[in-house]
């Protein structure tokens, strides 16, 4: 666990933790026990091990762990420069790391939050879910990653600025608890290597490959 994953699960682990403690020297054994697991399971969903990837210059990683939830063209992408683009979805269950990452090299462009709902991740009404949105300037294009709260994610911590160059694999966020993560690239831009169902790893699975020669 590094420190900024520490910070952010904090208040989380220390809550049960101490609660479980107390009720254990009051002689609640069961209630105590349950407090500490709680705790547990808590400091482990915040875990954030490290990995180390030699990337590929024409390559768009995944930003998240979990499986693909949809591939597909949108045509609703304002935010993509260049109008339609590729969408890949992520769901991330309540055991995957939840730590997401760069998908690209490039040059953080724009962040904004978006939506106010917390529909459980794997709805389309998820959509108009809470959100932050963080827009990746790289030498191929833009990139979008969109972080989504679930139903019990209500938070989401950013962890870059606008501004800051991204090198792919980075960490640049942790959604609390069961979420969403989408990559967005113009349409057409890049082969996508991944389909639905498909387990991904963040800033190690390559979704999608540039085409064209790399300039």
């Amino acid at each position: 666990m590094t420190r900024r994953s520490w910070e952010t699960a904090r208040p989380y682990v220390l809550a049960p933790l101490v609660l479980g403690l107390l009720l254990l020297a009051l002689g609640r054994r069961r209630a105590g026990w349950l407090g500490l697991g709680v705790a547990g399971a808590c400091l482990g969903f915040f875990r954030d091990p490290e990995r180390h990837l030699d990337p590929e210059p024409d390559v768009v990683y995944a930003a998240a762990d979990g499986f693909v939830k949809t591939v597909e063209e949108v045509e609703d992408a304002s935010n993509i420069r260049g109008g339609a683009a590729t969408r890949i979805s992520t769901f991330l269950s309540l055991h995957n790391v939840h730590v997401n990452r760069s998908p690209v090299a490039g040059r953080v462009s724009r962040m904004k939050e978006t939506g106010g709902g917390y529909a459980p991740a794997l709805f389309s009404s998820a959509e108009e879910n809470y959100g932050k949105e963080l827009e990746i300037d790289g030498e191929r294009g833009s990139v979008l990653v969109v972080q989504k709260a679930g139903l019990i994610a209500r938070r989401i911590s950013s962890w870059t600025e606008v501004g800051e160059s991204l090198k792919p694999g980075q960490r640049i966020g942790l959604i609390h608890f069961g979420s969403r993560t989408d990559v967005l690239f113009p349409a057409g831009s890049a082969e996508v290597l991944v389909r639905p169902g498909q387990r991904v790893w963040a800033g190690l699975t390559p979704l999608a490959r540039y085409r064209g020669e790399y300039p």
